[in-house]
């Protein structure tokens, strides 16, 4: 491409005042050969040729190649910051300063703001952006359950019950997040309450993607119903979850809340955990439902390998004519179906239906005005060795930093997911370009030509699946990755490299780049 003198004058002298370069020659050991430019601008005043150059730039050290070698920051002597290219000629090296401090203050403007949100909101906006992550996967599930729902409403009425379910199994671990996001964002809560309520908030958090796994994997859903997935898991981490999603719903009605072991509780089990946390979840918060004063108990006993969780709450009790009904499908006992007190009627029914999937049982004890008393025993087996909890939101590791400079462009309209990513790429040393939309993510795919697109699916303006579409019909080469709550199978494999489940962890998003950058 050839510019007319006049331009090109303009761009250099434009260059010259921007970037004020300072270019001095050296040789194979460091010697100087000859300069150019404003060294005092740079900190080389009275440079003298033959001199050993190490003394005034020790950062060329080891950096005498075969190829073009570039330090993106260096601060020189005079306390500027500049960009240094060292380029190889025959037996010599040109070396070349150019002033970098407004990319560097731009770049450290960045580093400061990612740091200050990692120390004072990265936690508690990652697992709030997980929870809605969450959420709009449940919205298109049961969005999706219901079309399907509705073609075959006469023959398959089953289906309008499991949505109704999977709503109510919802509700208890939301209304945990919801209160302890709320506890968090209040003026006077101090440091301390704002890392409890992130970690009861990431508890909650992990049993909402249960669950939606749970309705989303079809491996795990076949003719309607949950098949069991067994594995070994810590009782004490299962019953501190279960404590930080319940004890907020029993102080919020004034309610005594309290989990109690027995001493022969073994430490690891083999068994379904989520079935196990879905049945105790169910019993504990109809019973902090239903119970007005007093409080709400667990006790935990562990008897010849069989589990038992009793419940026991100081409620109104329940009618002998109402124990067996009450475990059907959107039924309530006595005048429960007409108070404002919210449900469909379906934690007792699916709780038995889990606990004997899990070749378990359960009992109810209650009388009028004694209270309640439910009584979950499930078998499972002893399990020896320890386990490593899941962490929410773990740290990235060093093996996933760039391994060479590339560029991403983001598309997804959800502002915490685009801060999230920033931070994280950026520190993982990526640069990262924004777009809300997929116009947006076109438009500047073509323009700056990235090495990697993520896209959203579900985007404004055109759909990130139609906005891949027409990029490969434009001859963008570089990879395409998935970002999708949906179905993966339904993408256009030509379109698309590769694609990732949300919600995202991010330590896996990385890698992925990683593995195609």
């Amino acid at each position: 491409m050839t510019f007319p003198d006049a331009i090109l004058n303009y761009l250099q002298a434009d260059f010259v005042r921007r970037r004020r370069p300072f270019c001095f020659l050296i040789d194979a050991e460091y010697r100087l050969r000859g300069f150019w430019g404003d060294a005092e601008l740079h900190g080389f005043e009275e440079l003298v040729t033959g001199e050993n150059m190490l003394d005034r730039a020790p950062y060329i050290l080891g950096h005498l190649g075969t190829t073009l070698d570039v330090l993106p920051f260096v601060t020189t002597a005079s306390g500027g910051t500049v960009e240094v290219h060292i380029l190889p000629g025959d037996a010599c090296f040109h070396v070349v300063l150019m002033d970098s401090k407004t990319e560097h203050d731009f770049h450290q403007q960045r580093q400061q703001t990612a740091n200050e949100l990692r120390l004072l909101h990265t936690s508690q906006q990652t697992l709030i952006q997980q929870q809605r992550a969450l959420i709009g996967e449940l919205v298109e599930a049961k969005a999706e359950l219901d079309h399907r729902r509705r073609e075959a409403e006469r023959t398959n009425a089953s289906k309008s019950q499991f949505i109704a379910m999977m709503s109510h199994e919802f509700r208890t671990p939301l209304s945990s997040i919801i209160n302890y996001a709320d506890l968090a964002l209040a003026k006077d809560t101090s440091v301390d309450n704002i890392r409890k309520s992130a970690e009861a908030i990431a508890r909650a958090s992990r049993h909402m993607n249960r669950l939606v796994d749970t309705v989303l994997d079809e491996a795990q859903l076949e003719a309607g119903r949950i098949t069991l997935h067994e594995r070994a898991f810590s009782l004490v981490a299962l019953f501190d979850d279960i404590a930080a999603i319940m004890a907020p719903l029993a102080a919020e009605k004034g309610l005594s809340f309290g989990i109690y072991m027995n001493s022969d509780i073994p430490a690891h089990l083999l068994a379904d955990d989520v079935c196990l946390r879905q049945i105790l979840i169910n019993l504990l918060g109809n019973a902090v439902k239903f119970t007005e004063t007093g409080g709400v108990r667990l006790d935990v006993e562990w008897k010849q390998d069989q589990l038992s969780a009793r419940v026991s709450d100081t409620g109104p009790g329940i009618a002998a004519v109402d124990q067996e009904r009450i475990f059907q499908a959107f039924e309530r006992a006595g005048d429960a179906s007409r108070t404002n007190i919210p449900g469909a009627g379906l934690g007792l029914s699916l709780s038995l239906r889990l606990a004997r999937l899990m070749r378990g049982d359960i009992e109810l004890s209650s009388a009028p005005g004694e209270g309640c008393s439910v009584n979950l025993m499930v078998p499972a087996l002893l399990h020896p060795d320890s386990v490593d909890e899941e962490s929410a939101l773990p740290e990235p590791d060093a093996e996933y930093r760039a391994l060479r400079p590339a560029t991403i462009l983001l598309c997804d309209d959800d502002e915490d997911l685009l801060a999230l990513a920033e931070y994280y790429l950026v520190r993982a040393g990526y640069g990262l370009l924004l777009a809300r939309d997929g116009e947006e993510a076109v438009e500047k795919a073509l323009a700056y030509h990235p090495d990697l697109v993520l896209m959203d699916i579900n985007t404004p303006r055109l759909t990130g699946s139609a906005a891949a579409a027409r990029l490969r019909a434009k001859g963008f080469a570089a990879p395409i990755i998935a970002l999708t709550a949906s179905d993966v199978r339904k993408l256009n494999s030509r379109d698309f490299t590769s694609s990732l489940r949300k919600p995202i962890q991010m330590p896996r998003l990385l890698a992925q780049i990683q593995s195609h950058v």
